[in-house]
């Protein structure tokens, strides 16, 4: 008697070392790239599809920074030692942050904190980057030696770049960060 396992087994072998048929193309043979004996598809020049892909919105400028005065940070409990950037050579403070690392800036005719992803003098004057209401600001400082802004007071050329959620991006070039007492 012949057992039905062991007529099985040569269509088992046959069906595992059948080539694919002369009319098939390389992307109907190509399977998925981590699979056993996977190709990449794109490689073979197939279209990658990008359905259900989350997209990004388009760029566009964030809010303009709006001048503080020495009585936001006096109303917010603000004041003390830390840095401050300004566009420029004496223009007005746009975003401020203590060494403690909480801070303050104001766009769209709004005072909103801000946190410093590294607290410390240290850190702080070396530039920062910080974050508060969905918005990141990065403070990049040029390297050398400061400027004496005032007697204990000191000032790096810098640029303030800031990013929304939503894709918004401002940057402002030219700018000083002042860090002292």
């Amino acid at each position: 008697m012949i057992r039905p396992l062991t007529l099985l087994v040569p269509f088992a072998l046959a069906a595992c070392s059948a080539d694919l048929p002369a009319d098939a193309n390389a992307t109907q043979a190509a399977m998925p790239v981590g699979s056993l004996g996977g190709v990449d598809p794109a490689a073979n020049g197939a279209v990658a599809s990008t359905r259900g892909v989350p997209t990004s919105p388009p760029p566009h400028a964030a809010s303009d920074l709006q001048p503080m005065v020495h009585d936001d940070f006096k109303d917010k409990n603000l004041l003390g030692s830390g840095c401050a950037f300004h566009a420029g050579a004496g223009a007005p403070t746009l975003l401020m942050v203590r060494d403690e690392g909480d801070g303050l800036v104001k766009y769209d005719k709004r005072l909103r904190r801000i946190t410093a992803a590294t607290p410390g003098r240290e850190a702080i004057q070396g530039g920062a980057i910080l974050a508060g209401d969905g918005v990141s600001f990065t403070v990049v400082r040029q390297p050398g030696n400061p400027v004496q802004a005032s007697d204990l007071t000191q000032a790096w050329p810098a640029t303030l770049t800031m990013r929304t959620a939503d894709g918004g991006e401002r940057i402002y070039r030219d700018g000083n960060w002042e860090c002292g007492s």
